[in-house]
């Protein structure tokens, strides 16, 4: 075995058929060689086949239903840049994100009132029970779930101001930055803190994973100096994503 190749067989199997899907030698929509095909080809068992179809299925990168072959999922992630989603006039991220890749975005929310639990209260340095706003988004691409946020901002904040209900007034649609620039609270910071986990069955059902499938989770904070003004969970299919961050580094001094 080489370096850098795999130790075990599935994965040189599913490595082998990964290349053809990305290559779009495996073009989308076409059928996978049968199992028995597989096994022939690579001298093994289909015990060891189906290993490697499950991680390929995954990652997204094919279709499998009962009683019907493997075929190749159009693989085409949306790339996530932080850095659109919060400037001034941000445009629609989402949507240029999802456009991007050919596919007609759109989203549903709602709004209503609720009361903040413990995890969420630490974040915005609120007392458990306080009243917060909570809104809850679904971003589709081609009608497909990609995205759940569930955002929380604190009623105190923002109780009478044109921005108590994020989806309604003239800021509707407005990014974090405008709608709390626009009641003299400008963010001066938005923290993204990422981590994976397994979906819960009711984010799976929302998100129409397949079994074995991660989410990521980005956990957003914003301040206006040292005061919490929103909270937010993203959850995205860990095989629908890729997550880009940029840092621009500065000059040294003096221009050395």
């Amino acid at each position: 075995m080489s370096d850098g190749e795999p130790a075990h067989m599935y994965e040189r199997i599913a490595a082998a058929l990964r290349d053809q899907i990305l290559a779009r030698t495996l073009t989308p929509g076409s059928r996978l060689p049968t199992r028995e095909e597989i096994a022939e080809t690579f001298g093994t068992s289909q015990t060891t086949v189906r290993q490697a179809l499950d991680l390929l299925e995954s990652e997204g990168l094919i279709n499998r239903g009962r009683g019907s072959a493997p075929t190749v999922r159009l693989y085409d992630p949306l790339i996530r840049r932080a850095a659109q989603h919060y400037k001034s006039d941000p445009g629609a991220p989402f949507a240029e994100e999802a456009i991007a890749t050919d596919r007609v975005p759109r989203y549903s929310h709602n709004t209503r009132p609720d009361r903040a639990g413990l995890e969420v209260a630490h974040r915005l340095k609120i007392g458990v029970g306080d009243e917060v706003m909570r809104t809850d988004y679904v971003s589709y691409a081609n009608d497909e779930p990609m995205m759940l946020t569930s955002s929380y901002e604190p009623v105190a904040i923002t109780r009478g101001t044109p921005i108590e209900r994020p989806e309604e007034g003239p800021l509707m649609g407005a990014g974090i930055i405008d709608r709390f620039t626009s009641i003299g609270l400008r963010p001066t910071s938005v923290i993204e803190r990422l981590h994976a986990r397994m979906p819960r069955p009711s984010e799976a059902e929302e998100l129409s994973l397949r079994p074995g499938i991660p989410v990521v989770v980005i956990v957003r904070q914003s301040y206006c100096g040292d005061l919490p003004l929103e909270t937010a969970d993203i959850l995205l299919a860990a095989n629908q994503y890729k997550l880009e961050y940029a840092t621009t580094v500065a000059p040294l001094e003096g221009g050395a």
